[in-house]
């Protein structure tokens, strides 16, 4: 019996070769309809907001919204394990009727070697030649993509604040092409953790919601 050390693919067995890397999203151009491209992208749900979405067309967008950035972690993941941290949003104001104007959160790769260098772009004319381009150009595929998933949407118009589970479909959040959404994303590698979340504000403890908190019951 044999052991065979992998070294090729620099796995060093006594710790990770994490990486890390910060994303900047201006989502200001994006569309705002209320329509499959509206909503943008972000993190927040109907109840993260002071003020909830008013009709139930501005809460699907928020759903929409929550759906691109669930679909954008999944593509992240593609080639090695990837944890967000430190998620900074902007919104002009606290409420749910407002858009999002800047994403901004950090990414930590569990095995950074795994991460390609060279492929094609999502519009297929221009070639990535870094692990950052290749980053950047799975965003950008959550964001031009077209998706259709069961989604919790709150319907402020049911009386009872109610939360059903809908089927909701996000759609390009650009109308244009695949180019000018990557021109939105800004990813840029970090040395450390310490540099990685510089200017980020993480989530505190003290602002998770309790335990069974939230708008109202969900109903199917």
């Amino acid at each position: 019996m044999a052991t065979v050390i992998p070294k090729a693919n620099r796995i060093i067995q006594d710790q990770p070769q994490q990486a890390f890397y910060m994303v900047s999203i201006d989502t200001s151009g994006f569309l705002d309809t209320e329509s499959n491209n509206g909503g943008r992208i972000s993190p927040c749900v109907a109840e993260d907001f002071a003020s909830a979405p008013s009709t139930l067309a501005q809460s699907r967008l928020v759903s929409r919204g929550a759906l691109r950035f669930k679909k954008m972690l999944e593509i992240l993941q593609v080639r090695s394990n990837v944890s967000v941290r430190n998620i900074l949003t902007t919104y002009s104001s606290d409420a749910g009727d407002n858009p999002i104007t800047k994403l901004q959160f950090g990414l930590v790769y569990e095995n950074d070697n795994f991460i390609p260098t060279v492929g094609t772009a999502g519009d297929d004319s221009t070639s990535t030649t870094t692990k950052v381009g290749f980053i950047k150009d799975k965003i950008s595929e959550a964001l031009y993509g077209t998706f259709t998933e069961r989604m919790q949407v709150y319907n402020p118009t049911s009386g009872a604040g109610l939360i059903s589970n809908e089927e909701i479909t996000a759609e390009a959040v650009l109308l244009v092409s695949q180019d000018e959404i990557m021109d939105a994303i800004t990813v840029t590698e970090a040395v450390d953790t310490a540099t990685m979340v510089s200017g980020f504000r993480p989530t505190l403890a003290s602002e998770l919601p309790s335990e069974g908190a939230g708008l109202a019951d969900t109903a199917e």
